[in-house]
């Protein structure tokens, strides 16, 4: 038997137990033989929600980093319906969500705002059952377990779920033990189904080559004042990745984060050609921050500096495990694909204020610093936004939020950066804005 084929069937074996898993809590004995009235009375029935969300969301960027101004614009509004059942003898059940976009409107470059489906080039809305994944539990002697298998939505280890109108999910296996403070979680996952499309798709390298899997885990120690996690994961035979994420509270007001991401290139991405590399064989990122809230008013600076050379452009550290997939990654330089570029030292900085008890008005601005062969790069934007929670018990899920502002970073082809016919390298200008609007019901 080829590689590829013992490979492939693998992956077909994982989504066959995992369907599995499913069909036998639909067909176990209790409910097939258990009648309605008896069927109620179980906390399979009894425990369950059902939950409708919508999510509107509009996301609008002038850029020139290509050395020509492109104009990325959508609006989408976004449809969640979230089942989950209770536990059948206290042991399994099974949960599902589905999800709709519909289009509302959308530029010509609509596809990088993660919004809607690009059906060759074309910007559609779409639906898709994103979540179906049967559940397990058990709790013995002070440790509590899970398993789930199927669709789901992940946050753990290296990677997580990314929300815009629709959310992205994953398809595999994934686990939990908690004891006390601690906590370990792991999963093995092959397929994916991105926040902006209805279709299943595998993880993919810079290249267009598949990757057959990616698993990861991760370890957590929690009290009341300090939380400490590590994590680790793989695309298979394409990128690893260790991380590590500490928050120390030091009182009500005053409380410290640090996180440390570190990749390492495997065999798939040293085989790949250098334009389609971040990255030539290590990236690291690594950040600190100080939160302070005191009498309606929160303010969180950080400091970040980056490591990723990059034979012939300025390199950078690559966020996400593989295509279609999203990566963990909560410094405070999260702004798409800049603050994370070799020798990059970045400042950011975030105040907001409860001018009333529902409504925060607020500035977020970062600024990111670099040479490259002796020219200094600079890059940062400035960000004024507001949010909207009311306080009143009906409207409890509502929340509006609005951000807009002016960016500059470089102009650059790939990882290279575009010069002058002096040789200096080009900036460019930009402006963004957004503007979002959640709200959920409980159908029971």
């Amino acid at each position: 038997m080829h590689p590829e084929t013992f490979l492939s069937d693998g992956k077909l074996a994982m989504e066959k137990h995992a369907l599995a898993l499913v069909t036998g809590i639909l067909c176990s004995p209790a409910m097939v033989f258990a009648g309605v009235d008896d069927l109620a009375e179980t906390r399979f029935i009894k425990n369950s929600s059902l939950d409708l969300g919508t999510h509107n969301i509009w996301k609008y960027l002038d850029e020139g980093e290509t050395d020509k101004r492109n104009i990325h614009s959508a609006w989408g509004q976004g449809f969640a319906l979230d089942y989950k059942s209770g536990y059948l003898a206290d042991f399994i059940g099974v949960d599902a969500s589905y999800y709709g976009v519909i289009k509302l409107a959308a530029a010509d470059n609509f596809a990088s705002r993660g919004i809607l489906y690009d059906d060759g080039g074309q910007a559609k809305g779409f639906n898709k059952l994103g979540q179906f994944f049967g559940k397990a539990k058990f709790s013995e002697s002070g440790v509590q377990g899970n398993l789930y298998g199927g669709w789901k939505l992940i946050k753990l280890g290296v990677l997580t779920t990314s929300m815009r109108a629709a959310p992205n999910t994953y398809n595999g296996w994934s686990g939990d033990l908690t004891y006390d403070a601690y906590r370990l979680r792991l999963a093995y996952l092959t397929k994916s189904l991105n926040r902006d499309s209805p279709d299943k798709v595998n993880f993919m390298t810079s290249d267009g080559k598949e990757i057959d899997s990616i698993y990861t885990g991760d370890v957590q120690f929690k009290t009341d004042n300090m939380a400490a996690l590590y994590f680790y994961g793989e695309s298979e035979d394409y990128l690893r990745r260790n991380g590590f994420e500490l928050n120390l509270k030091q009182n009500k007001t005053l409380s410290y984060g640090v996180q440390i991401y570190m990749t390492q290139a495997l065999d798939k991405w040293d085989s790949m050609v250098n334009s389609k590399k971040d990255f030539d064989h290590r990236a690291n990122h690594y950040a600190a921050d100080v939160t302070w809230k005191y009498n309606g008013w929160t303010t969180k600076g950080g400091l970040a500096y980056t490591d990723a050379n990059k034979e012939g452009g300025i390199g950078m550290y690559p966020r996400h495990m593989s295509k279609n997939s999203r990566g963990t990654f909560n410094s405070m330089t999260t702004a798409g694909l800049d603050y994370m570029r070799d020798e990059e030292k970045v400042l950011s900085l975030d105040v907001g204020y409860h001018i009333t008890p529902e409504v925060v008005l607020g500035i977020n601005t970062h600024y990111g610093f670099l040479d490259f062969q002796g020219q200094p790069v600079k890059e940062g934007e400035f960000n004024v936004y507001t949010l909207w929670k009311p306080a009143s018990k009906k409207l409890k899920d509502l929340s509006v939020f609005a951000m807009i502002g002016p960016g500059r970073t470089y102009e650059h082809k790939g990882t290279a950066p575009i010069v002058d016919h002096h040789g200096n390298i080009k900036s460019a200008d930009s402006f963004a804005a957004e503007f979002r609007l959640d709200y959920k019901f409980n159908i029971f």
